[in-house]
């Protein structure tokens, strides 16, 4: 049985303008298998991001196929792809990207809004059901600017697992944080991918953070190195 979750063959990223053509990414071939935390390594620039954007489908390769779940991606229409993303991926980023007129719950609660036939019954429990397991029970009608670094990125893990996605994608998701609070945010990533068997892609500087997941992928100048 394949347990392939992401597969990248030959991926290729390249950004035009009428100046300049900058491949930020140059035949990438990857594969994340189920169940598995990976982390991503490289220099600023070297197209991290951009590979992460790629695995979540908020961005095309210029060439390559891509699959989630061995299901071919190229040639989908947009809705279809945002179903795909809001139903396989939740998203961590280093600056949290929450609404801050929104509370901590119904900041949450946005992925399902996407959701056909969800009562708002359902959508609530949920995302109190998300919320207790990053630990912040006690701040449900806080707003992010009420929060810490480190609860503002727990809120956005909450979010990202609402849904009970397959895949998490983190783009530095301790960058903006202390030792101690990015300490306690992997702690929580690492008990997802444990318990709860979530696959993990988490970019990152941290050598220490990058070292305590199965796979360590490194790229320098959009190529993959060993």
């Amino acid at each position: 049985m394949n347990n392939n979750v992401i597969s990248l063959e030959n991926i290729t990223r390249i950004y035009s303008s009428k100046e300049v053509e900058t491949t930020a990414l140059s035949n990438i071939n990857l594969t994340i298998k189920k169940g598995e935390f990976v982390s991503v390594m490289g220099p600023s620039g070297c197209g991290k991001s951009t590979l992460l954007n790629i695995m979540g489908l908020l961005d095309a390769p210029t060439g390559g196929e891509v699959k989630i779940d061995d299901r071919k991606i190229n040639g989908l229409k947009d809705k279809a792809l945002s179903r795909l993303r809001n139903e396989k991926v939740g998203f961590i980023f280093q600056s949290f990207h929450l609404i801050n007129d929104l509370p901590v719950i119904d900041n949450v609660e946005l992925p399902l809004l996407y959701r056909k036939g969800m009562w708002a019954k359902e959508r609530r429990k949920r995302a109190k059901t998300a919320i207790e397991k990053v630990g912040l029970n006690a701040r449900l009608k806080h707003y992010p600017n009420q929060l810490s670094g480190g609860q503002r990125q727990r809120v956005a893990i909450a979010r990202a697992i609402i849904g009970n996605p397959g895949i998490i994608l983190a783009d530095e998701p301790t960058g903006n944080l202390d030792s101690k609070m990015g300490a306690e945010i992997m702690e929580i990533l690492k008990r997802l991918n444990k318990e709860e068997g979530a696959t993990i892609v988490m970019v990152t500087h941290d050598e220490r953070l990058a070292t305590q997941t199965d796979r360590i992928i490194r790229l320098f100048d959009g190529a993959r190195v060993e």
